[in-house]
């Protein structure tokens, strides 16, 4: 009776070990913590409000030369994902990455140098398509509050994210130069046959997401041109006259419905006709399109990534499907 009941102990054993680390190492390595109102003011970015580092503690911006570029998001302690559309005749020795700090005026910001720039080998400058980028840092990010790296996942339905917001630095008002302070906006996801009907330029491996009524968006606009028509964007596009107004390569991020205490991004800020107008959302790349183009660009480069599975554990490390098991054999024992 004695070796059965200890045999019953060294089986529950591993249940407490198992259960226990998800939680501890699985579940702070990405996606928190962001406290943000669910509920946003008609301000700035377009439509936003401005935002507290540790409520984007992924977010970090792009410096080529000690100049804002670009936004983008923190996949790991190596590794910032952007748009590629960033980086036109740019190569990674003038480029620095800055994080933990929510204003451009900050004097003394830890600066980390890019050691290597990964554009996708498709990316389309004319029209935007495969516009995602990697940054390989020179030294590793210190992760911690401020620094903390964003989840990535595999589903695509709308109907199963809320609570969606964009950050950046960009203009707050169409024309205007670049904000010092982050922005933060609420917006919603948008159908990809609802959006095809209004910017048929989209491809399956873009999203949208704004307000069909205008007012709330990130902003990437046309030089000098607050919006512009579809059957215009070709030419201006070939003219290389797309201005960066330092939204561009940022995050969109969701929480689950079944699991509101993480956070994923679904997408990085790539284009849009104008900022914030009626039936013109803006466009992202969608993320869950490009999970093997990551793995692979950062397993060649020595730095692997890997994002975890959906439910947010690996099948395997489950742990209610640890705890079901380990109680069927506890029950089967002889």
């Amino acid at each position: 009776m004695t070796r059965w009941r200890d045999g019953r102990a060294m089986l529950l054993l591993p249940v407490a070990l198992l259960l226990r680390w998800p939680h501890s190492s699985l579940e702070l390595q990405c996606g928190q913590k962001m406290n943000t109102s669910e509920k946003s003011e008609v301000l700035e970015i377009i439509g936003g409000v401005p935002a507290n580092i540790r409520d984007f503690p992924w977010q970090i911006r792009i410096l080529e030369n000690g100049s804002h570029l670009c936004g983008g998001s923190i996949l790991s302690e190596w590794w910032i994902l952007t748009a590629a559309h960033c980086f036109k005749s740019k190569n990674a020795s003038t480029l620095e990455v800055t994080h933990g700090e929510e204003n451009l005026d900050t004097q003394n910001l830890t600066k980390i140098k890019v050691d290597k720039l990964i554009i996708h080998n498709y990316f389309d400058s004319w029209f935007y398509l495969n516009d995602i980028a990697l940054l390989l840092l020179k030294s590793p990010l210190s992760l911690g509050v401020r620094k903390v790296p964003i989840c990535l996942s595999e589903v695509t339905a709308i109907e199963r994210w809320r609570n969606c917001w964009v950050s950046g630095w960009g203009t707050t008002v169409p024309q205007r130069s670049t904000e010092t302070g982050l922005q933060k906006v609420n917006i919603q996801l948008i159908k990809w046959e609802t959006c095809f009907e209004l910017m048929p330029l989209l491809t399956k491996s873009m999203l949208c997401a704004g307000d069909l009524e205008g007012g709330k968006d990130a902003c990437q606009v046309v030089a000098g041109i607050p919006g512009f028509c579809l059957a215009c964007r070709c030419i201006l596009l070939l003219s290389a006259s797309i201005f960066n107004n330092g939204d561009s390569g940022g995050p969109l991020v969701c929480q689950k419905k079944t699991r509101k205490s993480k956070w994923y991004q679904l997408g990085i800020v790539s284009w849009g006709v104008g900022c914030g107008q009626k039936k013109q959302p803006g466009v992202y790349t969608q993320v869950s399109s490009y999970l093997s183009w990551i793995e692979t660009k950062t397993k060649l480069s020595k730095r692997p990534y890997k994002h975890e599975p959906d439910s947010g554990y690996s099948l395997l490390l489950s742990p209610w499907a640890i705890l079901v098991l380990y109680f069927l054999m506890f029950l089967l024992s002889p």
